[in-house]
């Protein structure tokens, strides 16, 4: 009897606790609309050029529905659109201290299809269905270092000088829809691991742009999502591209 009465009386004790309550936070006003800009790249009316020009938003994104990218962080990025029509393009800014999202859109029209210009077919396999995918040459240079883009003072690889789980690797360019693949049969060189060969799952749904002109010294550029790769893990997402045949490509990027 003596421990149900202690319980009840602990039971009691509890219901007339006083609840525990915050003071209210005040939290801040809805942020402005954020600002961007757009404009037609150069000789190519279905790249279209954006760029943030807000200030006060501690993060951004773009969304371009029917784009090529689908979305970017970036505060200045180029969408390519393979058909004719008319897009929206909308900026989402996020305010400091929480206080909300804002957004603003502009609506672009792209007035014909893409088409398969001769940079396109050499790197897509003619733009077709198939796409087409490249691999690293078994030739002496495959990977050359050095102090400035395309440059072989610290490094350049002999013949048959990289690694199987390298050769193995192919990065694949399709046309339609703009789809990049990286297949890697399960394992990539981790240059931040001794270059040792480990078990690696590429992302999937992946996209690549080229963008004209736009590379060092006015040269063109293919453009991949952040943290997507071409050849070496750690060379980047934005390659130069130094030459371009039926055969072969050359592309370039800046060393961390």
């Amino acid at each position: 009897m003596k421990n149900i009465l202690s319980l009840l009386a602990f039971l009691l004790a509890l219901a007339a606790c006083t609840p525990y309550e915050e003071n209210d936070i005040d939290l801040p006003a809805q942020p402005a609309a954020p600002t961007f800009s757009v404009e037609y790249m150069n000789g190519d009316s279905n790249s279209i050029i954006v760029t943030n020009l807000s200030t006060g938003f501690f993060d951004h994104t773009f969304d371009f529905p029917g784009g090529i990218p689908a979305r970017s962080k970036r505060a200045v990025d180029t969408v390519f659109y393979t058909n004719a029509g008319d897009y929206v393009i909308t900026l989402y800014g996020a305010g400091e201290g929480g206080g909300g999202v804002s957004k603003s859109s502009k609506v672009v029209s792209i007035t014909k299809d893409a088409g398969c210009d001769p940079m396109l077919s050499l790197l897509t396999g003619d733009c077709g269905s198939p796409g087409k995918c490249w691999t690293f040459t078994h030739a002496a240079e495959a990977i050359r270092v050095g102090p400035v883009p395309g440059s072989e003072e610290w490094y350049k690889s002999p013949v048959n000088g990289l690694q199987d789980a390298q050769y193995d690797d192919q990065y694949c360019f399709y046309f339609e829809g703009g789809k990049f693949e990286y297949n890697n049969n399960g394992f990539s060189v981790d240059p931040w691991n001794g270059y040792a060969a480990v078990p690696y799952t590429p992302p999937a749904n992946l996209t690549w742009l080229i963008s004209k002109g736009t590379g060092d010294g006015g040269l063109d550029q293919i453009i991949l999502p952040a943290g997507t790769f071409i050849g070496t893990w750690d060379s980047g997402s934005v390659y130069d591209i130094a030459s371009l045949t039926e055969n072969r490509t050359g592309a370039s990027f800046p060393h961390p």
